[in-house]
């Protein structure tokens, strides 16, 4: 084989080989570093914000992610628009970042599960135990 055809063989070869480990790792990233979470979405002054059950102190802005699954994320915020007045919390799939600054987003992919009439917040749970 000729080896000028050689080289640029192992160039091709080299370069497939690397486009398909950016295209892999760029999949990884949308969807690698989500959790589960559980919390709370609590009306902010004009913004709907996440409250994990772990942290109630802690508001994080919302922001869907581009694999949202929004049919459950739509009725997810339906059902806390009906049920403003009553304990509810969700179970998110998301991950969350800091901006160095202390604030905090939560990047939200889905909304699997839906608690109707309990709370997750400690505090609350004490209040309805010794109320």
């Amino acid at each position: 084989m000729d080896p000028g055809i050689d080289i640029v063989m192992k160039k091709l070869l080299s370069g497939i080989f690397l486009s398909l480990v950016s295209m892999v790792n760029a999949h990884a990233e949308s969807s690698a570093g989500n959790d589960i979470f559980s919390g709370m979405l609590v009306q902010d002054r004009d913004d709907i914000v996440f409250v994990r059950c772990d942290r109630p102190s802690l508001k994080m802005k919302i922001v869907e992610t581009d694999d949202v699954n929004k049919k459950n994320v739509e009725a997810a915020y339906q059902t806390f628009k009906e049920n403003k007045d009553k304990p509810l919390y969700f179970t998110f799939v998301g991950h969350v970042k800091n901006d160095d600054k202390g604030a905090y987003t939560f990047y939200l992919t889905d909304v699997t599960d839906t608690k109707l009439g309990s709370s997750c917040n400690l505090s609350d749970s004490l209040d309805e135990l010794l109320g």
